[in-house]
């Protein structure tokens, strides 16, 4: 694939996708582990992994990227144009770039806020569950004292009934 081509590519990719591209080496095939942590560690994005995950899989999906062994991603080196061509082709990226570049933030952060909204809700859920069962621990402890004060209620009508046949 030629470096226009790649680049038009990209552009129609998703903002996580477009900085994770850059960090997908060449000459070696990484997990999905080491592209996050290197992605982390250059602070390009805070995405969460399993959004980094779901790039790579676009990106792959693409033909920007290539699975050489499941779960490793490596990208391919492009193929380089005569000057003509490349001269022409490094004007279209800066002005894909400069469209692109308020979009990317945006949606950036949008993407990162949808996994923290994921994560609450993972955490809320598993919260209320646990409250749920305390609740019906509680509501049948509740029922199992009720039964039993019926049952000394009925023992004490039975002993008053008793205690009024001798006096």
């Amino acid at each position: 694939m030629n470096a226009a081509k790649q680049q038009n590519v990209l552009a129609g990719q998703s903002s996580i996708a477009q900085k994770i591209f850059g960090y997908v080496p060449i000459q070696a095939s990484w997990s999905t582990h080491d592209i996050h942590g290197a992605v982390l560690a250059a602070n390009a994005t805070g995405a969460s992994a399993y959004a980094i995950r779901r790039a790579l899989g676009e990106l792959r999906d693409a033909g920007l990227i290539r699975e050489p062994v499941g779960g490793k991603f490596q990208r391919d080196a492009v193929t380089l144009k005569p000057k003509k061509e490349q001269a022409m082709t490094q004007a279209t990226q800066q002005t894909v770039v400069s469209i692109k570049k308020p979009e990317a933030s945006a949606l950036d952060v949008l993407a990162t806020l949808s996994g923290e909204v994921v994560s609450l809700s993972d955490e809320l859920s598993k919260r209320m569950r646990a409250l749920a069962g305390r609740i019906e621990e509680v509501a049948l402890s509740v029922e199992a004292e009720r039964e039993n004060d019926a049952k000394a209620i009925i023992r004490a009508k039975r002993l008053q009934e008793v205690l009024r046949e001798f006096a």
